[in-house]
C-alpha cells in the first residue's frame, strides 16, 4: 500500500512540474513582447515595472520572486530609466534590482538569493531638510548609475547602492553592502565593502 502512494506521488509531483515548465514557457513568450528585450528566461516574478526599459540577454535565467522595477515617474519626477542584464547570468531568488537612471550587469554574472541593486533611493541624506518628510514622499535620489562587470559573483543578500561600479571578474561576500567602486579581480566584503583580497593583478 505504502509503495502505490509513492507512485502515485511521483507521478502527481511530475504533472506539476510539467504544467509549471509549459506555464513558464507561455508566460517567457509574452514577456517577449512586453519587455525591451527578452532573449533570457523569468520564473515566477514578485514584481514587474516599466518592462520596456528593461533588457535580458541570451540565456539568462532570473529565478522566483524576483522584483524587477524600472521607475519613468515618482509622485511629480519623471525619469529615463535603463536596466540591461547581459548573456549568462544568473539571478538569485527573491533578488530586487530597481533603477530611475541605469543599471548595466555585464555577462556572466551569478547573484546568490536576497541581492539588493538599486541606483537611487528615497531622498538625499544630505538633505537634512527632507528629514521632516515621510520617506515615501522625499523625491528619489541618485549619486549616478550601477555598472556591473562581467564574470562578477556576488554572494547572497548583498547590497548593490547607487554610483557604484564593481569591475570584471570580482568577488563580493555574502551580505556586503557596496557603496564605492570595486576594482576588477578582486574578493570585497563587509559594511562598507572593501577589498579583502586581490585574486588577479591586472
Amino acid at each position: 500500500m505504502h509503495s502505490f502512494f509513492t507512485v502515485v506521488y511521483k507521478l502527481m509531483h511530475g504533472l506539476v512540474k510539467c504544467l509549471k515548465l509549459i506555464g513558464l514557457s507561455i508566460m517567457n513568450l509574452f514577456y517577449r513582447f512586453l519587455f525591451r528585450k527578452m532573449e533570457g528566461e523569468i520564473e515566477s516574478p514578485h514584481q514587474l515595472l516599466g518592462c520596456q526599459y528593461i533588457s535580458i540577454g541570451k540565456h539568462t535565467k532570473i529565478l522566483e520572486n524576483v522584483i524587477l522595477t524600472a521607475w519613468d515617474r515618482y509622485e511629480d519626477q519623471h525619469f529615463s530609466p535603463s536596466i540591461v542584464i547581459g548573456d549568462n547570468c544568473n539571478i538569485g531568488e527573491n533578488s530586487h534590482i530597481t533603477a530611475c537612471n541605469r543599471i548595466e550587469i555585464g555577462n556572466g554574472v551569478l547573484t546568490g538569493r536576497y541581492v539588493y541593486i538599486s541606483d537611487n533611493s528615497h531622498g538625499n541624506p544630505a538633505n537634512v531638510d527632507e528629514l521632516d518628510i515621510c520617506p515615501s514622499k522625499r523625491p528619489l535620489y541618485c549619486k549616478g548609475p550601477v555598472v556591473i562587470g562581467n564574470n562578477v559573483w556576488i554572494g547572497e543578500r548583498v547590497c548593490i547602492m547607487s554610483g557604484v561600479k564593481i569591475g570584471d571578474g570580482a568577488i563580493i561576500a555574502a551580505n556586503a553592502v557596496v557603496t564605492h567602486d570595486i576594482p576588477s579581480g578582486v574578493l570585497a566584503g563587509g559594511v562598507p565593502a572593501k577589498v579583502i583580497k586581490i585574486l588577479k593583478n591586472e
